[in-house]
């Protein structure tokens, strides 16, 4: 992660080097500015988080500054400092946009405090920004598709499981939609506006792991030059999502132990117990059982995280999803790349659905993306498949294979309900009565084909 970054704004190089020093030791980086003009010239260049300068310069004041930063679009928190402080000008700055306001002499320790706290609120503003990214994205039950009689099942646990407190252990090969479960089962609980912490475990070396979930004291081990919250801490109230949980080590494998048996922990380096109320969801491309069998895994662990555990399938055990996917991964690669596809051709459906996908359906929404960026007509063909796919389709004759009948109608109910939705401008009430079915029914076959709304013009 990189260090936050302050630059310091006055016209006294002995404030400005004392403050270089200080603020270097808290781990930060400092860039400094004799003037306005220059501090501009660094904010082009530079992202910076938080500002702090003096009011009464040559040329550019300070206020002038944080006018300039704001009409720029910039959203560095601005701390002020002045020799001549007087309540008017302070209420002026915090008017403007200002963080606070400090007078000279210069306190270290309030101005080390000043400093955490903007980078705190700033960490937490981005931390809210993607919460309300991911709900705007429908992170829930809208985001998954698939009518497999396996899916269906796995669609009734997260239903059933979701607004409990119940740990949840995920298990499957890598891109089978493992994330979108926990997000589902997160963002359709009493927590959904609480944060979702998602940590990928096996991304991550045991010992910065550890400092990661659970925080450190300053002193705790080389480079914590401040104390820092972990993710349990910050996902207090909300869930958790542990990635690649087979990856812990046995010192870590112990702390998870107590967090899931008794709610709390101490920081790396620290004497203080933290009790939080956080969801734990985890998951694994790994057989667990045969690593408790090994002895990698501890066995009252394994009994603590598999309390409900859902099995995602391959996608080549799913063949009747892969042309409702496809379709979907269609739509999101064409919003995406501004490209203008409507369809696959019945010759690359055949292609895709009989390809045994070890990738999963991380894999064929790569494939898909590529194919739309290469088609050059309408309609992606074989042509914009990559070859991998086509080897060894030349020896069985793809148009001689006779599809399931359910999956054969399902291109022909798509193109009748769009057009009846266009010609009713996509007005479901009068589509439903058109197509004489009824809106539930309507509904759902909608969502099925990707036609809940008009698309992009």
């Amino acid at each position: 992660m990189a260090k936050p970054v302050i630059l310091i704004v006055d016209d006294d190089p002995i404030v400005c080097s004392s403050m270089v020093e200080m603020l270097g030791l808290q781990g930060y980086g400092v860039r400094t500015a004799p003037d306005g003009e220059t501090a501009l010239e660094h904010l082009q260049n530079t992202t910076v988080d938080v500002i702090i300068s003096d009011v009464s310069m040559p040329g550019m004041s300070g206020f002038d500054l944080l006018d300039k930063v704001r009409e720029r679009g910039g959203d560095p928190d601005l701390i002020f400092i002045t020799a001549y402080g007087n309540i008017e000008d302070a209420v002026a700055a915090i008017k403007r946009g200002a963080y606070n306001y400090v007078v000279k002499p210069i306190d270290d320790e309030e101005i080390k405090l000043m400093v955490k706290r903007c980078i705190e609120r700033r960490s937490m503003k981005a931390e809210n920004r993607d919460l309300r990214h991911q709900i705007n994205g429908k992170l829930g039950f809208d985001n998954l598709i698939g009518e497999d009689p396996k899916m269906q099942r796995i669609y009734q646990v997260v239903e059933a499981v979701a607004d409990t407190r119940t740990t949840v252990l995920i298990t499957g090969p890598s891109g089978t939609g493992k994330t979108l479960i926990a997000r589902a089962i997160h963002y359709n609980s009493s927590r959904a506006r609480r944060p979702l912490i998602e940590v990928n475990c096996g991304a991550l070396p045991d010992t910065l792991l550890e400092s990661e979930l659970f925080g450190h004291v300053r002193g705790a081990f080389t480079g914590a030059v401040s104390d820092k919250p972990g993710k349990f801490e910050r996902a207090n109230g909300g869930t958790i999502f542990l990635d690649e949980i087979s990856t812990a080590s046995p010192a870590l494998q112990i702390k998870l132990l107590r967090v899931l048996q008794e709610r709390c922990f101490e920081c790396v380096g620290g004497t203080q117990t933290y009790y939080t109320d956080v969801r734990v969801i985890l998951a694994t491309n790994t057989n667990l059982t045969q690593l408790v069998q090994q002895g990698r895994f501890r066995k009252d662990l394994y009994y603590r995280v598999n309390v409900v555990s859902i099995d995602m399938p391959p996608l080549r055990e799913r063949l009747g999803d892969i042309p409702l996917l496809a379709v979907h991964f269609l739509k999101l690669a064409c919003e995406r790349l501004g490209r203008k596809i409507e369809s696959f051709d019945a010759h690359t459906m055949e292609i895709l659905i009989h390809y045994p996908w070890p990738g999963n359906i991380r894999e064929l929404a790569n494939v898909i993306e590529r194919s739309v960026m290469l088609a050059r007509g309408v309609q992606i063909t074989f042509e914009d498949l990559p070859a991998e796919l086509l080897k060894g389709t030349s020896k069985v004759h793809l148009n001689e294979n006779i599809l399931p009948l359910r999956i054969a109608l399902e291109e022909p109910e798509r193109q009748i309900i769009e057009k009846a939705l266009i010609f009713n401008n996509w007005n479901r009430h009068k589509t439903a009565d058109m197509l004489d079915v009824n809106r539930s029914t309507l509904f759902t076959k909608m969502r099925k084909y990707g036609l809940v709304s008009p698309p992009r013009t």
